[in-house]
């Protein structure tokens, strides 16, 4: 491409985007003060799904940009040589920018020569919906020299602040108000524009990520194969599974097969596998595993009924949440699921260094309403790993209850949601 095909290029993408910022509810999102820490001369790489507001994001950093969307098809002529004309034009159309924006990058073959390159003289945003083919590229040829982020649909104080709710909680009243917004947020989801279009965006969303960034992106053959592979686990969310059940409940002809259609559906960020926990890095590896979904509100628009499973709608939120912090706030943090020799289950363990902490999830509003199974089995793990405290999440009950030296929290999830940012321990 030359420089004044780049320089019509560069100027229809920043109108269509400054148009978007001018129309558009934006909310600051919380990644941004994770990025601005370090944000400097290097590549600072944000990787998430489709459409969960990556774009938004790099262009709304503090200076001046010079931004381009590669996935654009006027950009279908790009070549990485072409990045010193793509500078030029920048230069011509805009006078100076304090940092670089490329986003979908994965787009052009061999990008990341173009990052190394533009990255020593300017901050230089990379952003994609695809971690795997990303991650792969970063460790070949960026040798440890990148920042590396993940942004996930909006959080439900995101989500507060793009509806305009007040999230201080005084009164009965705004309690009420608190709730309303949480079930609102359950069932909508956090993608900004579906928040805009509703659940037919979602579907299409759904479909068009299974497509484009699975299917296409790694030359799927079976293509019926790997939708009933996704949807099965959508329609399993919050539970566990393992290869082979796939395997055999599917007919699918192997194991290595599923292993692999598991893993593309993760680096296109629609699902995710949480291990179980152990001592033994290869029983991490090869036990069971729990399955969650990018987000709730699409699997309210994929999945048939699945809003009366609000206690596993709860669980797969609470999963969401820990995974934002851990990937905006504390990236040392590691989330396991647990289950003791006698069967014990534990929805979630934290591990930070030694110091470990277990949280249930169970939709419950009054004490009687908490089976007594979700308060045993916290009780056991805690006496497994010699913890003093543990968390049960609710819908509405709080309290706290001490047992034998060991006290277990009774916290709403509205309340964790809103006020346990960056404390998980």
């Amino acid at each position: 491409m030359n420089v004044e095909e780049l320089k019509r290029v560069l100027a229809d993408q920043w109108e269509t985007l400054s148009e978007k910022l001018e129309r558009e509810n934006i909310v600051e999102r919380e990644l941004r003060g994770k990025i601005l820490e370090n944000f400097s001369p290097t590549a600072h790489i944000i990787t998430g799904p489709r459409r969960s507001g990556k774009s938004v994001l790099s262009a709304t950093l503090p200076g001046k940009v010079l931004y381009t969307n590669f996935e654009d098809p006027a950009m279908a002529g790009f070549l990485i040589g072409d990045y010193k004309k793509l500078v030029q034009a920048g230069y011509e159309l805009f006078g100076d920018f304090d940092y670089i924006v490329l986003d979908e990058v994965q787009e052009v073959e061999g990008w990341e020569r173009m990052v190394s390159a533009l990255r020593e003289s300017y901050p230089t945003v990379v952003t994609g919906s695809n971690a795997r083919l990303l991650s792969r590229e970063f460790s070949t040829y960026l040798t440890g020299r990148y920042m590396s982020y993940t942004l996930l649909p909006f959080s439900f104080r995101e989500f507060l602040a793009y509806s305009g709710v007040e999230p201080e909680v005084k009164t009965t009243k705004d309690e009420a108000r608190i709730k309303r917004a949480l079930l609102e947020y359950i069932e909508r989801g956090g993608f900004p524009e579906a928040l805009r279009f509703g659940r037919e965006y979602l579907v299409n969303l759904y479909n068009d990520i299974i497509t484009r960034d699975v299917i296409v992106r790694y030359g799927v053959r079976n293509v019926r194969e790997m939708k009933e592979v996704a949807f099965y686990l959508f329609s399993n969310f919050s539970g566990r599974f393992t290869y082979r059940k796939v395997k055999n409940v599917l007919g699918i002809g192997n194991v290595e097969t599923v292993k692999n259609y598991v893993e593309y559906l993760e680096s296109a960020y629609l699902l995710f596998e949480l291990p179980k926990f152990s001592f033994k890095p290869k029983e991490v590896l090869r036990g069971d595993k729990k399955i969650y979904a990018i987000d709730t509100g699409m699997l309210n628009a994929v999945v048939p009924k699945v809003s009366e499973n609000i206690g596993r709608l709860m669980e797969n939120a609470v999963f969401l949440d820990l995974l934002r912090r851990k990937s905006y706030l504390e990236q040392s943090l590691e989330i396991y699921h647990y289950r003791s020799v006698g069967g014990h289950e534990v929805d979630f363990l934290l591990k930070r260094g030694s110091e470990f902490n277990f949280i249930q999830v169970t939709y419950a509003s009054e004490r009687d309403e908490v089976p007594s199974r979700e308060v045993s089995s916290l009780l056991k793990a805690l006496e497994d790993f010699g913890v003093k405290e543990g968390t049960v999440i609710t819908w509405g009950y709080e309290d706290v209850l001490d047992v034998g030296g060991r006290r277990i929290r009774f916290i709403p999830l509205w309340r964790w949601l809103l006020y346990f940012k960056s404390q998980t321990f």
